[in-house]
């Protein structure tokens, strides 16, 4: 095998960082990342290879940089873990899931039980949730037990990332320049060693729309499709931690003390549509959504740098709208098209744009019954494979047609039946129905 591909180097490592260039301590966790990998490889060449909990040398890569990062989280004082179990206990009244948390147990310092979870965590991910992972597994408990021997010896000499810390610190500025906030929210909730299977689905978002362009002979405005998409995800996205969209877990990184606490958490959803410009005056320029009718009233602290073109009544306008601090604001790119009876009739007719600033809505729950019923019922999976109940309980926890509390109201009332992690012989799954569901469904 290529030695090389059995080390860690520095391109790993920025994979998740924000910054560009090197910090002065990347070289001590690049170093600590290494040992952290060659403790988890006997431990994964243990398993056959055929075992469902082995991961490959790139993934075993992948999951040592991101405990190191934690590491490197927890000793720099970033807060990124601070906040979800801080979120955690707001919501459920202890620090993590699944873990039965003893005085060892230190808020704010590395725990063997955070670094257990971090495990199952990247598992869960990197199967796209197919795989029931629990929380409980020997391997995992192993992983987290022999990484937190290296942690432990490194913990009172280990150097904070300032670099990485600076990065929370925005200035007066930077406080009132969405811009400037939503890069720091995009990269936390999807790059960020909590959050980084979330830049996969944006990749894999913006890849199907570059090809569903292309075939519709779109392919020059690809690069402007993307990067409205990649504006929208920041604002929108729910995460699989407690529905948090990410101006939320920036607020929750930077702490309610932070002056911008109250500032993200009132940042709504980002409406991207078709608009007609409507007039204005030195404070506000009007918007009216085409297929609903609703007008917007937006800061012209946002549209500094619109083209005077873009000003123009006969244009139809194609853009996106986020409410913050009680205000409407532009964000994002904006492309404008000739108006036309058929691009109007397009507009229209598309009752995704008719009902854009609807709030989304289960299925009604006679109809939600039906689906579940046939999920319950499938015997054989897509290969073959007999099913049993608890295959089935998952799919369903797994469908998008099968709303949280809806799901979560047939566990408990016996309909779905063997619903568990595999081999959890002790009920995990269930003990934090709210949170797994939460996780999976969100």
């Amino acid at each position: 095998m290529n030695n090389d591909k059995q080390r860690i180097y520095s391109g790993d490592w920025k994979t998740l960082h924000p910054y560009t260039g090197s910090a002065p301590t990347d070289l001590y966790y690049i170093t600590l990342a290494n040992k952290v990998l060659a403790a988890i490889r006997p431990i994964e060449e243990a398993l056959a290879d055929d075992d469902y909990r082995k991961i490959d040398d790139s993934e075993q890569k992948e999951l040592a940089c991101i405990l190191t990062a934690y590491f490197e989280d927890i000793i720099s004082q970033t807060g990124i873990f601070q906040a979800f179990t801080r979120v955690y206990r707001r919501r459920f009244g202890k620090p993590l899931p699944f873990y039965t948390l003893d005085s060892d147990y230190t808020p704010g310092e590395i725990n063997i039980e955070e670094v257990q979870f971090l495990i199952w965590h990247y598992h869960m991910q990197l199967n796209n949730l197919d795989v029931a992972y629990s929380p409980a597994l020997d391997t995992f408990a192993a992983i987290a037990a022999d990484v937190m021997a290296l942690f432990e010896a490194e913990y009172e000499t280990a150097p904070e990332n300032e670099k990485l810390l600076h990065y929370f610190q925005l200035d007066e500025k930077e406080q009132h320049n969405l811009y400037a906030l939503h890069s720091r929210f995009l990269w936390l909730c999807t790059q960020s060693y909590l959050f980084s299977n979330n830049g996969f689905l944006l990749e894999d978002q913006a890849e199907s729309l570059a090809d569903e362009a292309k075939e519709a002979g779109m392919e020059d405005q690809v690069p402007d499709m993307v990067n409205q998409l990649c504006n929208d995800f920041g604002f929108n996205q729910v995460t699989e931690f407690m529905r948090l969209t990410p101006p939320r877990w920036l607020a929750e990184v930077l702490g309610e003390e932070s002056p911008l606490y109250a500032s993200l958490m009132s940042m709504g959803h980002k409406y991207t549509g078709y608009y007609r410009y409507e007039g204005g005056d030195d404070q506000v320029t009007r918007f009216r959504h085409i297929a609903s009718d609703r007008v917007l009233e937006v800061t012209n602290r946002s549209l500094v740098g619109l083209p005077r073109n873009m000003k123009d009544p006969s244009l139809i306008l194609r853009t996106g709208f986020v409410e913050w601090n009680g205000q409407w604001w532009l964000s994002g790119q904006i492309s404008s098209y000739e108006d036309s009876e058929d691009l109007i009739g397009q507009i229209t007719g598309d009752d995704d744009e008719y009902n854009l600033f609807e709030p989304e809505e289960d299925l009604p729950d006679d109809e939600q019954q039906i689906i579940l019923t046939d999920i319950l019922a499938t015997t054989e999976g897509e290969e073959g494979q007999p099913l049993d109940e608890s295959d089935t309980a998952w799919q369903a926890l797994l469908s998008d047609e099968i709303g949280e509390d809806f799901f979560i109201a047939q566990v408990q009332a016996g309909q779905i039946k063997g619903l568990c992690f595999y081999d959890d012989p002790n009920n995990l799954l269930l003990d934090n129905l709210r949170f797994v569901t939460e996780y999976v469904k969100r």
